[in-house]
């Protein structure tokens, strides 16, 4: 019997469907892990930094830092429930991690002591929970470059099996608190009872504060709560109570625990288990890879960074040759290194390139120790050096393009040039990724690169546009069921089918202000909708399918029924898979 029920849990753990639920909550839990990781050693920092500064200035210091740490907390936490697009599932997953982000920033900013949120951590908790529903109001805001990197370097962490860990790390982090808040509880109720039994000297009492009065200037007052002998007796029934299941259960657990443990160290020795250890390993210079994409090019924090990396770059492992090779080509003009110096012994795959009489080359390698059919790095070499453009989870390949540049390229208003690239998907069931490129040829510079939207098929239909490049997003699956046959009733005829189908969103693409920016064309997803007959106007359509100027259009899905006597019905709404979707105000037929 335990055997079975160890089976099934552990073929439920391993399904595909229940891996691709848990994604996103390992994502959750890096995050929140490093939120929490990072408010303690800033409370140990400010810690020693009292004994050096004043204390006003110390308390200035640890505000603030809170304030920024729970802004950036309550960004990430926002942008993994957009997961980049608009779904109708969104209400539900702002909920979800709004109360994933109010819990952490409760067990972060709350003094064990006192059970209350610490002084110099309230602004920080409010002001945290005020971003999250401002995001929530304009969730546009959600779709700066910043957030998308930012947010980035976290996924790479989690699906490189630090999620895993971070998951684990959050897990005994909430089980501590609750732990300890029962705990107290418990001592707490039978403190009465035990000190009838003449076991402790005093109950134990709890202290809240009055508000001041205003008169006088008269301070705010403590009144303490002692726990009624009913409150003890209600808490030692509680107690035996789980005593007993937990006799009464105890030779189930123990059997079960017997029978998981030959399963999981077989797990720990399987070629899985192996890949998992060396992905590990291997995520770490991918993050760092992709953190300098958001390094300034100028400034402290450039000038800071030139030294530290020029030391890097005679460093004797190869990824770190690499790092301080991207890092110093962003921070440092002078920077120059050839592909001889820089890969060694590794010759990289190359594509030629030519615009505007200047010719260049992209090059692409593997990050050292990973498989080499994964080309993890990318590079334009042109005479001036080696520019790094990215670095991506998944195996990047090149679009083809014309024969001037085997890499799809199309030109951009500032005279830069956007080179495409398809990112395959790191995991099983995502789909793959547009990622560009902006590359200045008469600068010979890259400017910006940035990973962009998603299509199931993989096919962006890029087409070359006035100052960009025209490319369309698909979004996932909601995985409704269609329907054949007997459909239900819609405006009172029959329907032989119904489906959910997206809507394909055809969004530009142009090199601006050093940097890659990317809006939603109205008037191309429409013409490529095929619901030019159910809608009469741009403007109808833009009204049924909620289209924002800056988020693009915020519902992404229509139900699509053909009826008994020929119509081609639609159905806009929030979310086409609730039920209700017969409502005569919620369909349009074509004309």
């Amino acid at each position: 019997m335990t055997g079975t029920v160890l089976a099934k849990a552990l073929a439920l753990w391993y399904s595909p469907a229940f891996q691709e639920l848990l994604r996103p909550v390992r994502t959750l839990s890096a995050i929140s892990a490093m939120f929490w990781m990072l408010a303690r050693l800033a409370a140990l920092f400010m810690a020693g930094l009292k004994t050096l500064l004043p204390e006003e200035l110390g308390v200035l210091l640890a505000i603030v830092w809170n304030i920024v740490l729970s802004v950036a907390y309550a960004a990430m936490m926002f942008y993994t429930a957009l997961q980049g697009n608009w779904h109708p599932s969104l209400p539900a997953r702002e909920a979800c991690g709004f109360v994933f982000m109010y819990v952490m920033l409760g067990v972060t900013f709350t003094d064990r002591a006192t059970g209350r949120l610490q002084p110099v951590a309230r602004p920080g908790f409010f002001i945290g929970i005020s971003a999250y529903l401002f995001l929530a109001l304009a969730p546009s805001v959600a779709r700066l470059p910043v957030f998308a990197e930012s947010h980035r370097v976290l996924e790479l962490f989690a699906a490189g099996g630090w999620g895993n860990v971070m998951t684990a790390l959050t897990a005994a982090l909430m089980l501590w608190s609750l732990l300890a808040w029962t705990v107290s509880e418990v001592a707490y109720s039978l403190s009465p009872l035990l000190f009838r039994l003449k076991l402790i000297k005093a109950p134990l009492i709890r202290f809240r504060d009055l508000p001041a009065d205003g008169e006088d200037g008269a301070p705010a007052r403590r009144i303490g709560a002692v726990p009624s002998m009913r409150r003890s007796v209600l808490m030692l029934a509680l107690l035996a109570a789980g005593a007993g299941a937990a006799l009464r259960w105890w030779p189930q657990l123990r059997a079960g625990a017997r029978a998981a443990a030959p399963a999981i160290q077989s797990r720990a020795q399987s070629p899985q288990a192996a890949e998992a250890a060396a992905r590990l390993k291997r995520v770490l210079p991918a993050v760092s890879f992709t953190a300098v994409r958001s390094l300034p090019r100028q400034g402290p924090v450039a000038e800071l960074a030139r030294p530290a990396f020029r030391k890097l770059l005679a460093a004797p492992a190869q990824a770190d040759r690499w790092l301080a090779a991207a890092a110093l080509d962003r921070v440092d003009p002078s920077f120059r290194i050839s592909p001889q110096e820089l890969f060694r012994s590794t010759a990289a795959a190359s594509w030629d390139c030519a615009w505007q009489g200047r010719a260049f080359q992209v090059l692409m390698q593997p990050l050292p120790g990973d498989e080499p059919a994964k080309t993890r790095t990318y590079w334009v070499l042109d005479e001036r050096g080696l520019h790094f453009t990215g670095v991506g989870p998944g195996e990047l390949s090149e679009v083809a393009g014309s024969s001037a540049c085997a890499v799809a390229a199309f030109g951009s208003a500032d005279g830069a040039l956007l080179l495409a690239f398809t990112e395959a998907p790191a995991e099983p069931g995502a789909a793959p990724r547009l990622w560009l490129t902006a590359y200045s040829p008469t600068r010979r510079e890259v400017l910006a690169a940035a990973r962009l939207g998603e299509n199931a098929s993989g096919d962006f239909a890029l087409a070359e546009a006035a100052g960009g490049v025209v490319w369309a997003d698909a979004p996932a699956s909601t995985a409704a069921a269609a329907c054949r046959g007997d459909c239900g009733e819609v405006l009172g005829g029959r329907a032989l089918s119904s489906a959910v189908e997206p809507l394909v969103e055809y969004r530009r693409s142009a090199a601006a202000g050093g940097a890659i920016r990317t809006a939603a064309s109205l008037e191309q997803t429409f013409a490529h909708s095929g619901l030019d007959r159910h809608f009469a106007s741009l403007a109808a359509f833009a009204r049924a399918f909620r289209f924002d100027p800056e988020a693009g259009f915020l519902n992404r899905w229509y139900r699509r029924a053909r009826l008994v006597d020929g119509r081609d019905c639609v159905s806009v709404a929030l979310d086409p898979s609730w039920p209700g979707w017969e409502a005569k105000d919620a369909w349009t037929c074509a004309q």
